[in-house]
């Protein structure tokens, strides 16, 4: 491993960055580094720690400092590395003096972890928690053999997980792969992983990912690989994500009708279109999924009867794909059984009969939308509250940091203040401290036995105890005088003590006395 004080000119690749926003503020929030090379850039990793990756990363972190300085915002920089590297002997010390050689957040710094081990060992885990309290926060690829191990997952210190880009366009491509990346976004979140959307190349991809719950987004849709400045270019204009694609509640509802009759949705959209809502049609349930796969839908009011795919059966896939949809159904044919057990189940919200009322379908669809809205708000809430408490809970973590700093620093003191006074209290050259009222505060042994007959000599006036022509030495500033003490005659030095602050006040004076043995 090259030693990290090693300063030799060494070539590096050509680095690149790509530009990672977070979805919900629309904000360019990092980087994620690649390498240049003749067939492509290629993400940036650490297979060992040579002379070129380590002036690479001095180069990359250098700049990512500097952005964060100019911009006055953080801005996060994204690496891959392999296991191994990761947890070698010497690799925390070398990257640690890395980032205190650039002045780079340890915490801006997002490590992939690169492995195909089936598990890890106590070792590892423990080396990779050792850089996880210096700060440095580590990611998993969702199509990593990892991710399919739980105890795995959980033995690592993990902060996010990254939706790799073949994972993501299977869940535009084919409305089951949305269950896919759903139940991995959900189960991130519940182990408090950020997820990064990967590789994001249309629209409706972006649009998807960040309805499923993405916290970051990057691809070639928003900007390529490129050099150091224009990456920088983009910081400047403060580049963000489109309004059209952060999350949040949509302007006017989507409402997904779904029945194998034209007439009916004819019928239906003529009703509905006075309502503001945004409108989409399909003839049977695949149909359905697909539209879902590619819009945010809010209510969904579904036939019961239709070939290939039941209205029951359909709910339930478009439930998997999108819990937070108002699901119902409006059927002149009903299956008892079914319908009860997907109301039960929470798979229908309500079961509507043909035909209908206007007025009433109207206000049952209205109460649809005032339910989504209610749901959205409630995890709008959930998700400020969450994001509340981990801001709390840095800050606490933070506090015990400079709590346990200050009590260290503390016990270092008071264990000096201590080793202080016992070499003032031995030390042979007699030593009084006067305080500004006159008062000795202080004595060792030398000056108690020197003053025996006033002893102890704490608490007294000075003037009590020194001779008269000492007193011009008290409050006077630094100054010394020979004056006859006790049958002999003493050099007295006058030091003055500067007060607590450095404020220019003053605590008193120290007075030493040093024999002087030139004379009778």
């Amino acid at each position: 491993m090259e030693s990290l004080d090693d300063r030799a000119s060494v070539p590096t690749d050509r680095l690149l960055y790509q530009p990672r926003f977070d979805c919900r503020s629309g904000q360019l929030v990092g980087a994620t580094l690649y390498a240049e090379r003749p067939d492509g850039p290629a993400r940036f990793a650490l297979h060992e720690l040579s002379a070129t990756s380590l002036t690479s990363l001095r180069e990359a972190f250098s700049r990512a400092a500097a952005w964060s300085q100019t911009g006055n915002r953080p801005i996060a920089l994204a690496i891959d590395a392999q296991l191994d590297t990761l947890c070698a002997p010497t690799f925390a010390q070398t990257l640690n003096g890395i980032l205190l050689e650039t002045q780079f957040e340890p915490r801006k710094l997002d490590i992939g972890i690169l492995t195909h081990e089936p598990d890890v060992s106590d070792e590892k885990a423990t080396a990779l928690q050792h850089l996880k309290n210096c700060g440095i926060r580590f990611t998993l690829s969702a199509a990593s053999p990892a991710m399919a191990r739980l105890a795995w997952v959980r033995r690592l210190p993990l902060d996010g997980l990254d939706v790799p880009a073949h994972l993501a366009q299977d869940a535009v491509d084919d409305p089951e792969g949305i269950s896919i990346v759903r139940a991995l976004v959900s189960r991130a979140h519940k182990l408090k992983l950020a997820v990064c959307a990967e590789g994001v190349d249309t629209q409706r991809v972006a649009t998807v990912m960040i309805a499923l719950g993405c916290d970051q987004i990057r691809g070639p849709l928003f900007s390529d690989p490129e050099p150091a400045e224009g990456f920088e270019a983009q910081l400047a204009a403060d580049r963000r994500l489109g309004p059209d694609l952060l999350r949040g509640p949509q302007p006017e509802g989507t409402l997904l009708l779904v029945d194998d009759e034209e007439n009916i949705l004819s019928s239906l959209r003529r009703l509905l279109r006075r309502d503001g809502y945004t409108i989409l049609t399909a003839t049977c349930g695949q149909q359905g999924l697909e539209l879902m796969a590619a819009h945010p839908v809010d209510v969904i009011l579904s036939d019961q009867r239709m070939p290939a795919m039941t209205g029951v059966e359909f709910l339930r896939k478009a439930k998997a794909m999108n819990p937070d949809s108002v699901r119902m159904v409006l059927s002149g044919y009903t299956d008892l059984q079914s319908v009860t057990d997907a109301i039960n189940e929470g798979d229908i919200y309500k079961f509507l009969t043909k035909p209908w009322d206007d007025a009433m379908l109207r206000a049952n669809i209205r109460e649809a939308f005032q339910r989504k809205l209610l749901n959205d708000e409630n995890h709008r809430l959930g998700a400020e509250l969450a994001d509340a408490n981990s801001e709390l809970e840095r800050i606490n973590t933070r506090l015990k940091q400079l709590l346990t700093e200050r009590e260290r620093q503390l016990g270092m003191e008071e264990a000096a203040l201590r080793l202080a006074h016992s070499a003032l209290a031995v030390l042979p050259v007699p030593l009084l401290g006067i305080d500004p009222g006159g008062m000795i505060a202080l004595a060792n042994g030398a000056a108690e036995t020197l003053f025996a007959r006033h002893a102890p000599l704490i608490g007294l006036d000075a003037t009590e105890v020194l001779p008269p022509e000492a007193a011009p030495l008290l409050n006077a500033g630094s100054q010394s005088a020979d004056i006859e003490c006790a049958g002999h005659r003493f050099r007295i030095e006058a030091r003055p003590l500067d007060g607590e602050h450095g404020d220019g006040g003053l605590r008193g004076t120290l007075l030493s006395f040093t024999c002087r043995r030139d004379t009778p």
